[in-house]
């Protein structure tokens, strides 16, 4: 399977791992009624205790972005463009907030901050194209 995690982040590994399908989901990666793997699988596959994958799977199944059937597993839900792409933005902006939270914790302002993001788009070869998904 596509979910990685990092055990030595401090984001908990059932995050890691809702953030992963939410990921492979918005990417296109895991289509609607994909099968993700079993609990017991992912765990193995990642070294961590099964009730880990467990905790993230009911919460994504709360979240919507995947069903479970009895005896059959679970999959990745179906939704339309919109929602995906609302997700994608959604899932982002977390992300960016995050990061940004980060930077305020070190004193940064927002100057610094703008600095940083620019750098780093420069870095990955973005600087000077606009939106859209098109890079």
């Amino acid at each position: 399977m596509l979910i990685k995690v990092d055990p030595k982040s401090f984001v908990p590994i059932y995050q890691q791992v809702k953030i992963e399908v939410h990921r492979l989901a918005a990417i296109g990666a895991l289509r609607p009624s994909d099968p993700l793997p079993s609990i017991r699988e992912l765990a193995a596959e990642l070294m961590v205790n099964p009730n880990t994958v467990a905790r993230a799977y009911r919460e994504l199944e709360q979240d919507g972005l995947i069903h479970t059937q009895k005896g059959r597993g679970s999959f990745l839900a179906a939704r339309r463009e919109r929602d995906v792409e609302r997700e994608l933005a959604a899932y982002l902006n977390r992300r960016m907030d995050g990061a940004v939270r980060e930077a305020a914790r070190f004193g940064l302002g927002a100057a610094e901050v703008r600095k940083l993001v620019e750098d780093s788009l420069h870095r990955l070869g973005r600087a000077g194209r606009t939106g859209g998904g098109n890079e």
